[in-house]
């Protein structure tokens, strides 16, 4: 689970959502985008510094939770280091501590669950997308891809690769 938000981070939000930035959620609520997939679909923070998914097709947002983890599965289809870049820009531009607002993203609780599901394009973007710092939390789930039957033998070597000793 991503860290609790910083005390500076919350403040800050607050101050840009109250003065009515960001956008409309449900109701009173309010989000601060902070980037756009290629789907059209924004990411970004609520008030709680949780993440949030808005689809552009008119379904609900989602609020990320362990049970909705594999819905943000699409921020995999960019670079890891574009996807970085593009939040630490968008956090700096508000003013918020551009670290805190990357490390809040739920990048290993993503990752494992896109593993989880077993889909060999997605896995294999899952694998591409773990930073060296995640590797050790989520070497068995790396593993089980690895001996994963269905799995593209490309990808399996990939997964071999990543394995780091216990």
């Amino acid at each position: 689970m991503p860290a609790m938000a910083s005390d500076d981070l919350l403040k800050r939000l607050a101050e840009i959502l109250d003065g009515d930035g960001g956008e409309p959620l449900l109701g009173a609520t309010r989000f601060l985008p902070l980037l756009t997939l290629d789907s059209g679909a924004r990411c970004g923070l609520d008030r709680e510094a949780g993440w949030v998914l808005v689809p552009d097709d008119g379904r609900e947002p989602v609020r990320y939770a362990a049970g909705h983890a594999y819905l943000f599965h699409e921020a995999l289809e960019w670079k890891r280091a574009r996807f970085d870049d593009t939040v630490e820009a968008a956090a700096r531009a508000q003013g918020l501590p551009a670290e805190a607002v990357l490390f809040s993203f739920p990048a290993v609780e993503v990752i494992r669950a896109v593993l989880a599901k077993g889909a060999p394009y997605l896995t294999r973007l899952a694998l591409q997308w773990i930073a060296p710092t995640e590797l050790r939390e989520l070497r068995r789930d790396i593993k089980v891809v690895s001996v994963h039957p269905d799995m593209p033998v490309p990808t399996k070597e990939l997964a071999e690769r990543l394995i780091v000793p216990e």
